[in-house]
């Protein structure tokens, strides 16, 4: 028996990491087996859909996600400091390799995965979209 088809209309997920340790560095969170290691909050669908989702998304987030995370630190990093004290700063290509590279001794991280489009036959036609909150301890 054939997949049913099913629908994806701009729906999202949330996905949450909090406290991965043991010097993770950014740019290994493609590395990471997110759906292992987070926290979900999936819409109430039938669990056929729920699993079509997740692996869409890890699929989706394997193949895109150091680009994901650059772009997220090119809008730019706000940061506080020993004292206290908030800044902004925006980020060059050096500062981007640094921080991508640098261990981490705490890393927390959400990730909202919106997807429209359709699934069937085992194939996904549409988009996905990724949006990235980062809480990096160094």
């Amino acid at each position: 028996m054939p997949d049913p088809q099913l629908k994806f209309d701009k729906e999202e997920m949330t996905i949450t990491l909090e406290g991965l340790t043991g010097g993770w560095a950014l740019g290994q969170l493609g590395e990471l087996k997110l759906l292992d290691s987070a926290q979900l909050q999936l819409p109430s669908w039938p669990e056929y859909k729920k699993q079509v989702a997740l692996r869409i998304i890890e699929s989706q987030w394997n193949l895109s996600s150091h680009l994901v995370l650059e772009q997220t630190l090119e809008a730019g990093i706000d940061f506080t400091g020993k004292d206290g004290v908030g800044q902004s700063i925006s980020v060059d290509t050096e500062l981007k390799a640094h921080l991508m590279s640098r261990p981490t001794v705490r890393l927390d991280a959400m990730f909202k995965f919106s997807l429209e489009g359709t699934y069937q036959g085992g194939a996904y036609e549409g988009s996905s979209k990724v949006d990235v909150g980062l809480t990096l301890h160094f």
